[in-house]
């Protein structure tokens, strides 16, 4: 698994999002969601996405982790941890 930074369109997270459940925004809204996220993280096993985790914050003192999905079948697998958050 690899982590990549600021790849997140979208299509994808709408498909992340819904991978675990939630009932989705419009398209639009999550484009300025992700236009005015401060970073995004995607997991990715080989070349699928798998997770995500969105960071928002005020740009100063505060920031916190929203968003935050991994597709059901790799649940358990160590693909939201953490510890796997790097630049890929």
């Amino acid at each position: 698994m690899v982590v990549k930074q600021n790849v997140l369109t979208p299509e994808l997270f709408l498909r992340l999002y819904t991978s675990v459940g939630w009932e989705p925004p419009g398209i639009d809204q999550v484009r300025a969601a992700l236009e005015h996220t401060v970073a995004t993280f995607t997991v990715f096993d080989s070349d699928s996405p798998i997770g995500m985790v969105r960071l928002i914050g005020d740009g100063g003192m505060s920031f916190y982790v929203k968003d935050f999905a991994v597709i059901p079948e790799y649940h358990g697998k160590g693909a939201g941890m953490f510890k796997m958050i790097k630049r890929g």
